[in-house]
């Protein structure tokens, strides 16, 4: 876990620390804890035994709606009560450091803050209704109240529960959806399937198997038998129109995340600092804002040197599309440079050549467009000579070194480049690339307005454009060969 040191892991047992020193951080997983605290009031110790705490590598809804350090919700009620308690294991790292503390504490505070909440709301909670209430506003959050839960007492002790960190599954997923959207009527109960007379050999209902839902039933259903197939198709869709029904949204975002289960992920809550793939290109944020998502980039882009793809769609890409960056990314080298960001620039273009070695040049030449257009002339010009002298017969070298010129008023030096440029797009009867760079040439004699390359201080709406065809192909050609 980054920056989980010793003092931070310390009064945890040798197998807590063992397991939260280094996390996997890259997949999704999770251990439960147990927490106990001793000489706790009856109505406070019931609830204590009811809690099961989570710490988790991969929060399912993040970047989906606005999240918090922890969640925390109920399941059953006075006979069958379940505290879940779920904490991220970046917040655990955070938390603890803002408040000059560690992990025990921190897992304790929020725990027990639960404990407290939840013991203060006690009819709510033995009726079932503290989640939908939650979700509503109409009663505070579990983990509302960390002062609370860290006053139930400095002795508590953390214990595993788990021998290892295991997969996030549904179970998790409709928790943390349920503390979000409020509950969701999912059945989860086994699925037995009727008898028929017709018994078919392979037909595992045929033989009186039982059936976990969703899952092993539908994995199974294409080794039945034709009456067993429809009933179990019967039970799917019934089941799910109920969850569907009962919470929309909800259903929506348990959905969602079961799809996302089995790609990348952002690590480290990364996903929650970067807009999502779908993201608008037309609203530039202010150049604060725009610092913190290219230190954001840069720092995810770390997880995933030589795996573009898998980057791609850690970012919320949709599969047929990984071989393109999201919209709002593919722009973002210029709009940095169009904020006066030109060095900001310039790391997230390396960056992103770290993670696609094979689209470096087009990154370096989106660079040198960059600092031309934050006024860094002598940058600008250095990086033109260097990509020239690395990539003398790329393309968009020579395309970017033409709008870099043009951006720094060197008419004569961008019509030299575009005319390179120009020539190798019909050597290569690229008929994209030459549109592409007629339209270059034409924006290169106009006029720029006085003051368009001054640096806004607040967010902007200005005119933008996706990549043209011609970089779209650019960007998506290597993934083609693999």
């Amino acid at each position: 876990m980054t920056g989980a040191n010793k003092a931070l892991l310390a009064g945890l047992p040798d197998r807590v620390r063992q397991f939260l020193a280094e996390p996997p951080t890259m997949e999704k997983t999770l251990i439960e804890l147990n927490v106990s605290w001793p000489r706790l009031t009856a109505g406070l110790a019931r609830m204590a035994d009811a809690v099961r705490l989570f710490v988790i590598t991969w929060d399912p809804l993040e970047g989906v709606v606005d999240r918090a350090r922890g969640f925390a919700t109920t399941n059953g009620g006075s006979a069958d009560l379940e505290i879940v308690v779920y904490v991220p294991t970046w917040s655990l790292v955070r938390l603890a450091a803002e408040r000059n503390s560690t992990l025990a504490a921190v897992l304790s505070a929020m725990a027990g803050s639960a404990v407290v909440t939840a013991s203060g709301h006690e009819e709510a909670v033995n009726s079932s209704r503290y989640p939908d209430l939650a979700a509503r506003g109409v009663v505070p959050d579990l983990l509302s109240d960390l002062a609370a839960g860290s006053a139930l007492g400095a002795a508590a002790q953390i214990t595993a529960v788990s021998v290892e960190w295991e997969p996030i599954g549904l179970g998790a997923i409709t928790d943390l959806v349920q503390h979000a959207f409020g509950p969701v009527d999912l059945d989860r109960s086994i699925v037995e399937l009727a008898a028929v007379a017709d018994v078919r050999q392979g037909c595992p209902a045929c033989t009186g198997d039982r059936f976990g839902f969703p899952g092993a039933l539908a994995e199974a259903k294409e080794a039945m038998c034709p009456a067993h197939h429809r009933e179990a198709e019967s039970v799917i869709n019934r089941r799910l129109a109920r969850a569907n029904a009962s919470n929309p949204d909800g259903w929506a975002a348990i959905a969602g995340a079961s799809l996302r289960i089995d790609r990348p992920h952002l690590p480290n809550g990364l996903a929650a600092r970067l807009p999502g793939a779908d993201a608008s290109i037309y609203v530039i944020p202010a150049p604060a804002e725009l610092a913190e998502r290219a230190e954001a980039v840069i720092e995810a882009a770390g997880w995933f040197h030589g795996r573009a793809g898998d980057f791609a769609l850690a970012l919320g890409q949709e599969p047929h599309l990984v071989g393109q960056l999201p919209d709002w990314l593919a722009n973002l080298i210029l709009d940095l440079g169009r904020a006066g960001l030109g060095f900001e620039a310039q790391r997230v273009g390396d960056a992103l050549g770290q993670v696609d070695p094979d689209q470096q040049a087009f990154f370096d030449g989106e660079v040198c467009v960059a600092l031309a257009e934050a006024d860094l002339a002598d940058e600008a010009r250095a990086r033109i000579d260097a990509n020239l002298a690395r990539w003398p017969d790329d393309l968009w070298v020579r395309v970017h070194a033409g709008d870099a010129l043009a951006t720094l008023g060197d008419r004569k030096g961008a019509e030299e480049h575009f005319g390179a440029a120009m020539r190798m797009a019909d050597e290569s009867d690229d008929n994209d690339a030459i549109a592409e760079i007629t339209h270059r040439v034409r924006m290169a004699t106009r006029q720029r307005p006085a003051g368009e390359r001054g640096h806004p201080t607040s967010q902007r709406r200005q005119p933008k454009r996706k990549l043209s065809k011609a970089q779209r192909k650019r960007q998506a050609r290597h993934k083609r060969r693999k």
